[in-house]
């Protein structure tokens, strides 16, 4: 195990002192462990999830905090929000290449929408909480600035936005004043719901999903990012976002 784990500790730049440690961040419960038994004890992955969602979120506002002076409570709740959501946290997982390196029943193995997300997003946790646990909150704290300074940039932020249809209204209610309208349309041949998002007639966008849901929020997506081209939409310290 110590061989194959390698690579990884040069992906994420942190040597293990206790390879024990990792292995129980990469070992998902699903996992059959000593004949059917269930991991016991500190080290195991759920408790790890746990504490590590909690210093994600404590190293997340504290950036944000400090980066946006001007933002109030709402606006930083947003973008912690989409910061520590379950997409984002998955991305960042596979550019690690973590999903090659989880321990899985076999019915998750087989499922790849099971990994897709959830379970990324839940393995990334633990093993920030494996890094704490092995090397301190310092280096834990660096490893979590390596991989979100890209996304620390607000334009990309709203790209992993796990609810633009709310970040939508907020943003049309403060700059314009109006409110989001919604129209959809149901093509049973395809199987397709067709959303269109207008804000007082000539700004609009469209979206598409198997439900209604779906295709006003890729709707909502899209009109966000064509309003901080047309419109500048600064960020919260006056500044227009960049790419």
């Amino acid at each position: 195990m110590e061989q194959i784990l390698r690579p990884l500790e040069r992906t994420i730049g942190c040597h293990f002192r206790s390879r024990k440690l990792l292995t129980a961040a990469l070992t998902h419960p699903s996992y059959p462990i000593e004949k059917g038994k269930p991991r016991r004890g500190a080290e195991n992955f759920q408790r790890l999830e746990f504490l590590g969602d909690a210093i994600l979120n404590y190293f997340v506002a504290t950036e944000l905090y400090s980066r946006f002076p001007q933002a109030d409570e709402g606006l930083l709740s947003r973008l912690r929000s989409v910061l520590v959501s379950r997409k984002l946290l998955a991305r960042i997982a596979e550019s690690i290449h973590l999903k090659g390196y989880l321990l899985l029943g076999e019915r998750e193995r087989e499922d790849p929408h099971l990994i897709r997300e959830k379970i990324l997003a839940d393995a990334f946790e633990a093993l920030i909480a494996a890094i704490y646990f092995d090397r301190g909150l310092k280096r834990a704290k660096q490893f979590l600035a390596k991989h979100f300074e890209p996304y620390f940039n607000q334009r990309k932020l709203f790209r992993f936005d796990p609810n633009p249809k709310s970040t939508l209204q907020e943003y049309t209610q403060k700059k314009f004043g109006l409110l989001p309208r919604y129209q959809s349309r149901h093509d049973k041949k395809r199987g397709l719901f067709t959303s269109w998002v207008t804000i007082n007639g000539p700004v609009k966008a469209k979206g598409e999903g198997k439900a209604k849901q779906a295709a006003e929020a890729q709707a909502a997506t899209a009109l966000m990012r064509k309003l901080k081209i047309r419109k500048k939409i600064s960020s919260p310290k006056g500044n227009a976002p960049e790419d």
